[in-house]
């Protein structure tokens, strides 16, 4: 299973994240950040830890990293900007940059008042069940549990089953972003499985916490180890 003081972490970091992406927006536009020096890294963690090692007293202290936290927190910084956004098209803006630096990272990271929620395709929507079925399969390995896909897909025509390996789903995701590690738009597929209601709108007032993954996870295990007595 998955630990409580990593999701937590994880959770901590990622709220970080968020507020510093909200924050960007107006900061870019108003001057009050620039976009960095043009840098050869094409990897948007690496680019991220440069950006934020530059601009660190800039930021609020509700957006910016503890000093021992600032590779993880670069990490799934930079894979917020490459998995749940879009640029919003706006055929008269054109990029600029004093740095001339023309990476993605940068790009998206000017244009932070522009993004958009991605809007997901069938593709994500079933790589999102890959990923579920994988994790499953993953909790019965860690628990020392045999697995068996085809009782696991099974199982997962269930719909609160399907939410709970949703959320199993997305705190393994949360880990793995941390290491720069990202399933792309199937992450935010599993994310609207549990944060959004039927009718496709974010549930209000809505706060991931560790224990709905934790007790999402027990759930999973109970049916993992109802498959074998079948």
């Amino acid at each position: 299973m998955l630990s409580k003081t990593d999701i937590e972490f994880a959770l901590s970091i990622q709220n970080r994240c968020f507020k510093l992406l909200q924050w960007l927006g107006n900061a870019i536009r108003e001057g009050v950040v620039p976009v960095m020096k043009a840098h050869d890294v094409t990897d948007a963690g690496h680019a991220a830890r440069i950006w934020v090692e530059a601009h660190f007293y800039n930021l609020p202290d509700e957006c910016r990293p503890l000093p021992d936290e600032m590779t993880p927190f670069a990490n799934f910084f930079g894979t917020y900007l490459e998995t749940s956004f879009d640029i919003e098209a706006r055929p008269k803006d054109r990029y600029v940059s004093d740095g001339d630096c023309f990476c993605s990272y940068c790009v998206r990271l000017v244009r932070a008042q522009h993004l958009k929620p991605k809007s997901l395709t069938r593709a994500d929507k079933e790589r999102a069940g890959r990923l579920r079925v994988r994790r499953m399969e993953m909790l019965a390995r860690e628990e020392g549990l045999p697995s068996f896909e085809l009782q696991i897909r099974k199982s997962l025509c269930d719909e609160a089953l399907r939410v709970q390996a949703s959320l199993s789903a997305y705190g393994a995701a949360l880990l793995n972003r941390l290491q720069g590690i990202s399933d792309g738009p199937a992450v935010l597929a599993l994310w609207r499985d549990f944060a959004w209601t039927r009718s496709g709108s974010p549930i209000r007032r809505f706060k991931l916490q560790s224990r709905h993954i934790l007790e999402a996870e027990q759930k999973l295990l109970g049916v993992i180890q109802s498959h074998i007595s079948l």
